[in-house]
């Protein structure tokens, strides 16, 4: 299989830290794809997931309450 259908359906995890309120929803909703600091607060920022996890990543980002979380295709 190739790098380009390997990327193929993989997203990139986008985190606004400065409305981040560290909830921690994300990762009670998917702890496969979201990580938190010692302070709570979402590290997941740049994060490429894999397209077998993006439901979940999907789910995470529905359930911030801040909608801190944008996903994206990754290239």
């Amino acid at each position: 299989m190739s790098d380009e259908a390997d990327r193929k359906g993989t997203i990139r995890i986008g985190v606004d830290r400065t409305i981040c309120a560290g909830h921690g929803l994300c990762v009670m909703r998917a702890p496969e794809v979201y990580q938190l600091d010692d302070e709570g607060f979402c590290i997941s920022d740049g994060n490429v997931v894999a397209a077998d996890l993006r439901k979940q990543a999907e789910l995470g980002a529905l359930v911030c309450p801040e909608g801190a979380i944008k996903l994206e295709t990754a290239e």
